[in-house]
């Protein structure tokens, strides 16, 4: 299976990059960065590569750009080039609306993230929100491409946590506990198509976003 490269530091060559066609689920507490990882490989496929499209669920466009601004990722030149678009899905009245654009997107070659599916969660109804899954899913297996999903643990039932766990293709948990006044912070690949991982894996928070600590691969 082609691994498509995420240009995250130190991840690309920990992993050998994220499974093309593909949807991926990040996890974790508030703060832990799971949701920064998704936004910084989402920007930074766009960076370097090709077209990303970011779903903001619960977030005006401002704030979205504001919280980017803080890691000096720059999105209006991105913009003016066609290769970022931010959604703002909150204004969405239907989820079949959603899952059109959605879509449209992905058949238009563009990687996306849904930040948060914990607030489509609440907003939707379960199968709803699943369907949202089921559009990825397909989307993914016939344009190709890596779609993202930002879950906040402790929001839902562990039922629903582990059913969208089995829906998708990959989940990258992030894990922290506090050692000797620090935090001790860790990446656990829960599961993964075609990455195979028994360790947990350091990283650090940076000012310019993630930065994996290894650079060794992991077969």
């Amino acid at each position: 299976m082609e691994l498509a490269k995420t240009w995250v530091k130190g991840l690309d060559e920990t992993l050998g990059g994220l499974p093309d066609k593909s949807v991926i689920l990040t996890m974790g507490e508030p703060g832990s960065g799971h949701d920064l990882l998704a936004q910084q490989i989402l920007y930074l496929h766009a960076l370097k590569k090709g077209k990303s499209t970011y779903f903001t669920t619960f977030k005006p466009d401002i704030v979205v750009k504001n919280d980017f601004a803080d890691y000096s990722w720059e999105l209006d030149g991105l913009e003016k080039g066609k290769r970022w678009e931010i959604v703002d899905a909150r204004s969405m009245k239907s989820i079949q609306a959603f899952r059109k654009k959605l879509s449209l997107k992905i058949g238009e070659g563009s990687w996306t993230l849904i930040d948060s599916f914990s607030h489509l969660l609440m907003k939707w109804t379960p199968e709803q929100a699943f369907g949202i899954i089921e559009t990825l899913l397909d989307g993914s297996r016939t344009y190709g491409g890596v779609h993202l999903l930002v879950l906040t643990e402790g929001m839902h039932t562990t039922q629903t946590e582990m059913a969208v766990e089995e829906f998708v293709d990959g989940v990258i948990e992030f894990v922290s506990k506090e050692v000797g006044g620090g935090i001790n912070r860790r990446i656990k690949i829960k599961k993964m198509k075609a990455i195979h991982v028994s360790r947990l894996i350091p990283f650090n928070l940076t000012p310019q976003g993630i930065t994996v600590e290894t650079a060794v691969r992991i077969a």
